[in-house]
């Protein structure tokens, strides 16, 4: 499947994504597997465990967002390294007054494929 394609939402805001994506942007949601965020340097200790192929290299994105009654609200998003600039760019878009756009590095690691989900 197309990088520009993937989408990595976390677990805990699934069900919602994909409600607002059949309904409100008429998009089918088709789940090619169940994967866990590492981050770079914890998966450099653990290299041997995981064959290179079962690694997709994504960058998890975090900012804070304004929310009402002076608090601020922490997004995070994860895009495929090789569609980052763009993804970002079409992410920020939807948002106002963005503070500490923070881009971590690292992989996602297939717990299990489409046929297991």
């Amino acid at each position: 499947m197309s990088a520009r394609l993937v989408r990595y939402v976390p677990l805990e805001a699934f069900g919602l994504w994909q409600h607002l994506m059949e309904t409100r942007h008429r998009r089918q949601v088709t789940v090619e597997g169940v994967s866990e965020w590492v981050p770079e340097e914890t998966l450099v200790e653990a290299v041997a465990d995981f064959e290179s192929e079962a690694l997709e290299p994504v960058l998890r994105v975090s900012f804070e967002q304004p929310a009402p009654v002076g608090l601020a609200a922490v997004v995070e998003r994860f895009f495929p390294v090789e569609t980052y600039p763009e993804a970002l760019g079409a992410l920020l878009s939807h948002f106002q007054m963005v503070s500490k756009v923070l881009a971590t590095p690292g992989y996602f690691v297939a717990v299990r494929q489409a046929a297991d989900v």
